[in-house]
Order: structure tokens, then sequence, then C-alpha cells
């Protein structure tokens, strides 16, 4: 495997890179400069060793090539944010003016935006700056920014909130990983927005009002408040108009992932594309008409959804696997994923600590290198039923949710801590319902251009039955019992050890080396072992822990798999702070009861 397609070492080498880069920098001791020279000295050694044909000396030096480039773009990213932060924390000033990046993201009781800090006023003139930042904005305010407006505010910018509790979300890495360092909330009439018209030809300003354009052209065709809400979601990434029942549904059924614009639906999007100029290729130049219109149709797609990140990866994604498939009479699917992943994490390191990053590409991997197996346990069409067509489709899109759902799951335990039960049951008809809606929905804004009015009233109902059908499908596992484990814990040694052992079924299966099914024996032995002792442990201990919550005294003292905690009387149906600040610690330590001990009232 590694042999046919070798970008899969440069990735992992890379990746290694990143993960080790404190500890490289540190282990060195010496200055940036003197450490990428000594990379690119690497560089140049692994090349010559190249052209020697000296196979094992270039492997190595070029691994350590790849390990210290890695560590040095992790290094750098991370140094000009430490300066960006310094940059405010060292300065005095009484106002910042912001230009507005994104579109308004409905909160409970506020907007989100994303805004660029491009000036502060340090005593009595303006010091420029280049720093983004996430601002809330009161949703009663009378006057909301749009994209690409510039807003006045007298104040100062506040660092995102930091974890003080064990096992909370760390909310300000998170952020710091999407590059946002700073955040604010404003009252109605604390800001004053200026109007810049220079700014509506700015690109970025271009694509969300093209996004904006896609909303309004979804709320006018789609009746539904539901429907329109799940495709404003699949489409354009924005969740504010979802229901709180319809999230829980997704969730419950294990499809949430749906619910965010990820490499699953650019990948759709791009194999129907596909489909429909496959015929193009048959021109004497075909291919090269091809790849235009799927590049053309791929961005199109990208910037109706506001250009963010998690498109931006899937969509570069897409166009490594179309070039591939246009220059290459052959191409490895897992060496062309390793290709994108390898060009988002030299231009974007902190992108390997994203979830989605995470989830998308071990969902893919997984369908490149399970769903064969998978698909052959079973033939549909030995059983000689002309109706088995149907049972073969079903057959394959349940193989293809198994193999994306085995790839996933240990890190999805680790990180979300449930498991859906059904969805082996609801995948299926979520994933082919999901391919008619989103074609659907892509189709829908280009008649919207057209002005026919019956397309667009056929267009939009093809949209809404769809989106009904995908409501429909997730709310059953509710109707069952069991649909949902929730609170389970998984660490990251266990993750590894799970996916150790997947590796390992995977490779005795595809190498026909059925002698790695000991190794796996053993490693499932091992998994088992360490869980058993990491519990036992976890019960055993006695931990008591003051927890810091915002407008609440917490205080928490565990005893076996009960959890007490001592607090004030509005803490227990304050159900968003527990959540936030201390259900990761319950988890953690494998709580199974919560008792609350509130002092009485004198």
């Amino acid at each position: 495997m590694l042999a046919r397609a070798p970008f899969i070492s440069v990735v992992l080498c890379f990746i290694s890179g990143i993960l080790l880069a404190d500890w490289l920098m540190s282990f060195f001791d010496i200055n940036q400069f003197v450490f990428i020279g000594l990379a690119l000295l690497l560089g140049v050694i692994s090349f010559v060793f190249y052209f020697k044909n000296a196979k094992t000396a270039f492997g190595v030096s070029f691994s350590l090539f790849l390990l210290l480039v890695a560590a040095y773009c992790k290094v750098s990213a991370e140094e000009k944010r430490t300066g960006e932060i310094n940059s405010l924390q060292n300065i005095r000033y009484s106002a910042y003016e912001a230009e507005i990046r994104s579109l308004p993201e409905k909160r409970r009781r506020s907007l989100r935006l994303e805004a660029t800090v491009t000036r502060i006023l340090s005593d009595t003139h303006w010091v420029d700056t280049d720093i983004h930042s996430l601002i809330s904005i009161d949703a009663e305010s009378d006057v909301i920014p749009k994209p690409g407006d510039r807003i006045v505010v007298r104040g100062n910018l506040e660092r995102p909130l930091e974890a003080l509790n064990p096992a909370q979300f760390d909310y300000r890495q998170y952020l710091r990983n999407k590059g946002i360092l700073w955040t604010d909330y404003l009252r109605s009439g604390s800001f004053q927005v200026i109007t810049i018209v220079e700014q509506q030809n700015n690109p970025v300003v271009w694509s969300i009002q093209i996004s904006q354009w896609a909303d309004q052209k979804f709320r006018e065709h789609i009746r539904g408040d539901k429907a329109y809400g799940l495709v404003k979601a699949m489409l354009l990434g924005r969740r504010d108009d979802l229901g709180t029942d319809q999230v829980d549904d997704y969730v419950a059924s294990g499809t949430v992932h749906i619910l965010s614009v990820s490499g699953m639906h650019v990948a759709i999007i791009f194999l129907v594309i596909s489909f429909l100029l496959g015929w193009v290729k048959r021109w004497k130049y075909g291919r090269f008409v091809y790849l235009f219109l799927v590049i053309l149709l791929l961005g199109f797609y990208a910037v109706a959804t506001g250009l963010p990140p998690s498109v931006q990866r899937a969509t570069l994604m897409c166009i490594v696997f179309v070039i591939a498939e246009v220059f290459s009479r052959k191409h490895q699917a897992m060496n062309t994923l390793a290709v994108s992943a390898f060009l988002i994490l030299l231009f974007d390191p902190s992108a390997l600590y994203d979830v989605g990053f995470q989830l998308s590409y071990l969902a893919m991997s997984g369908i490149f290198l399970l769903y064969e197996p998978i698909l052959s346990i079973y033939n549909p069409e030995n059983l000689g039923n002309p109706g088995n067509r149907v049972l073969k489709y079903l057959w394959q899109v349940t193989a293809l949710s198994l193999a994306a759902q085995l790839a996933t799951f240990p890190l999805s335990l680790y990180y979300f801590h449930q498991f859906p039960t059904y969805f082996w049951l609801v995948n299926p008809f979520v994933i082919l319902f999901t391919n008619i809606l989103l074609p659907a929905a892509i189709v829908l804004l280009l008649v919207s251009t057209i002005h026919v009015i019956w397309i667009q009233w056929l267009v939009g109902k093809v949209v809404e039955i769809t989106a009904w059908l995908t409501d429909f499908s997730v709310a059953v596992p509710k109707l069952l019992p069991g649909y949902l484990i929730e609170n389970l814990h998984l660490g990251l040694l266990e993750v590894v050890f799970l996916y150790v052992l997947l590796l390992m079924i995977w490779y005795a299966c595809f190498a026909k080396e059925y002698s790695y099914l000991k190794y796996a024996f053993a490693v499932s032995a091992l998994f088992v072992t360490h869980s058993v002792c990491m519990s036992l442990i976890t019960y055993t201990d006695h931990d008591s822990v003051a927890h810091r919550v915002p407008k609440h005294a917490v205080i928490s003292f565990k005893h076996g798999r009960t959890l007490y905690i001592a607090c004030d009387s509005g803490f227990p149906a304050d159900r968003g702070a527990y959540d936030f600040y201390i259900k990761n610690y319950a988890v953690s330590k494998e709580i199974g009861d919560v008792v609350f001990v509130v002092p009485k009232a004198n």
C-alpha cells in the first residue's frame, strides 16, 4: 500500500512533525533561522541520496526533513499568533476599529460575527493592526453590521474564556486553532457602523454576499421552516434556523455531521457533477473541458457557502482528486487523499487540531480502505431476484456508512462521549435522501436566475420533500429503546489501541496475511486490560474539586461512581453551566449518579 501511495508516508511524517514541534524546538534549543537552515540541508542531502539511488538513506533523511519543516511551520504560526496577542496586551488603547468578515450567526441572545481588527486608538493616534476576532452583538441592537462594514468600538477586546476546570472544553484553544485570538460583546448603542463602499468589491465580502443571496433564495422557495433550516445548514453551513428538537434528532441518529458543511457534502456534489459531465471527456480535448467545468462548479458551491475553512479544505481535496483523474491513467485514492491533506497542513498546520478535519479525513480513509471488504461480505445478486437491485443499492449505501462509521467511531467517542446505536438503520436512508437533496438545492439556486416560475416551484418541491424525508428518517431512532448510549469515556491511549486494532484487521484481509490477526488479538487484550485497570483506578479514586463557574459557587466530591455537587440553589437548574463546566469532568471520572447538595435557606 505505501509503495503505491507514497504520499501517505509523507503526510504521516508531516503530522508527526506538527505534533512534535514544541519538543523538537526545545530539544535543539536553536533559533528558527538555524532550524530552517538545518531542514534545508537535510532536504539537499535527501535529494543527493535519491539521485544516487540510496533508498534507505533517502527515506531517513527525507523523513527528518519533513519533520523539521512541519515543526517550523507549526512553531512559526504559533509565534505569529502569540505576537498578535502581545501586540494588544502590551499597549494601552481606548477604542478599536474592526472590519466585519462574516454574516451574523444567530445565538440565543446575541448575533455572532467574525471580524478583523484593523486599527486601535492608542492615546491620540491610530495604530494599524491585523488581528482576527469574534464579536457578539446584542440581538436587540438597532443596527446590525453587514460583511464589509467597519465598526468603531469604544473599549477593549478580551481574551476568550480560559478552561479553568478539569476536563473542561478549552474554548480559548479552540478559537486559537481557528486563528481567533480576541473576543468582545457589544451592547446596543456601544458601537458605530461605517459602510466602506470599496470593501464591497473584496473577494471575501463578495463570496459572503453570494451566500446571503443563496439564503434569500432558499427562504423564498422553501416554505417549511424545518426544511429551510435543514437546507441552510447543509448547503451554507449555518445552523441558526434549526430547531433544538431537530438537532437532537440528528444527534440521536448519529447523522449530526450532515448539518455542517464538510467534505461529505462537497464529495456528493463532486460525484453528481462528475456523473453528469462524464460524457464531456469523450471529446478531443474533453478532459481539460471536464476539469475546467468541475472546478468552476465546485468553486461556485464553495463561494455560495461563504468560503468557510471546512469547505475550502473539502473543495481542495476534490480538486486534487479530479486533477489526478484527468492527468493519471490510474491513481491510488489514498495517495490523492494524502496529497490534499499535505497541502492543507502545509499552509495551515493548526487544521490538524480541527475536529472536522480529523473526522472528514478519517471518514474518507475508511471509505477507501474498508468499503470494498465490507461490501464483499454479502452479494444480493447471488439470490437471482430482479428486485434485488434495490437491495443491492441499499447494501452498498449501508457498507459505505459502516466503513465511514468504523473509521470515525473511536475518535467520535473520545470527543463526544456518546454512541448512536441505530446509525446503521438510519444512515442508508439519510445518504440516499442527501444525494438527492444537495444537488437539487444547487439546481434550485441555478434556476432561480432564469425566472421560470413552474421550474422553480418544481425544484423547490423536490428540495422540500427530500428535506422532510431526511428529517423523518432521523426522527425514527428516538421511537426505539436504547437509541443513544451516553457518558462513554475513552482515553487517548485507548483510541490509539482501537485504531491499531482496526488497521491490523484491515491489513490481514488486504494482504491476506492472516497471522496479523494474532497481533490484533494481542492488541485487543491490551486494550481490555488497560481499560479495566483505568476503570478500577478511577472507581477507587476519591476526589474533591472547587470548580470555577461564573455566577455560581460549586464544589464536587467523588465517591465511587457518585458525584456529590455542593452548590448554590440556582446551579441545579442552570443546565447550560453544568454541561459546559462540569459534565466532561463527570464523564472522565465515569460517574453514574450526580447528586446536588444545596444548603437549606434560613
